[in-house]
């Protein structure tokens, strides 16, 4: 009889290291990878794009410096990041360690960018049953919702842009009276 002193129960099974003293890999959502041959990592913001279904946001971590990337991917992997349905909401309220707003400097260093969402598949395991490309799982997110794909999309509803919807909205029933 094999002497299994030492192990622990906790890592044996599904996606479990069967080596002793492995540890279990953890999976979070909001971390993908290029469905082309790179399999280059990214971390998706924005699952869809306003007026724009077919697209989403992302950021490749393999081009962040050190710091932000260590930052980002912690918030990512914490409560919060994990509690949020669209990551860059969330990210608009952290701050890396130097203090910058995390979406801002994304944003403004360019590191943010747009991908059709059948290029990028969402890792949630090891085996083809842990991944799915982001269309898809669009598709299956809006029919649990009971809503399109296209309605998705995280809306503006700050001042401004609610300001410039009613601005623009005036400006048609102008345009149509005259």
């Amino acid at each position: 009889m094999a002497n299994l002193m030492n192990v622990n129960p906790m890592t044996m099974g599904p996606g479990a290291d069967s080596n002793e003293g492995s540890v279990p890999k953890v999976y979070f959502k909001h971390v993908g990878e290029l469905a082309d041959e790179s399999k280059a990592k990214v971390i998706v913001l924005y699952r869809t794009v306003p007026s724009e279904p077919n697209n989403c946001l992302v950021v490749g971590t393999k081009f962040l410096p050190e710091m932000y990337h260590n930052a980002l991917m912690r918030a990512v992997e914490s409560e919060g990041g994990q509690a949020a349905e669209e990551l860059g909401l969330y990210l608009a309220r952290q701050a890396f360690p130097d203090g910058t707003n995390m979406l801002e400097m994304l944003h403004t260093d360019n590191y943010i960018k747009k991908f059709k969402t059948k290029d990028i598949i969402m890792t949630y395991g090891t085996t083809d049953d842990g991944r799915i490309t982001l269309n898809k799982l669009n598709e299956m997110i809006a029919k649990e919702k009971g809503v399109k794909v296209s309605e998705l999309a995280v809306k503006d509803d700050s001042p401004q842009a609610t300001a410039k919807k009613d601005t623009a909205k005036a400006d048609a029933k102008k345009t149509t009276k005259e």
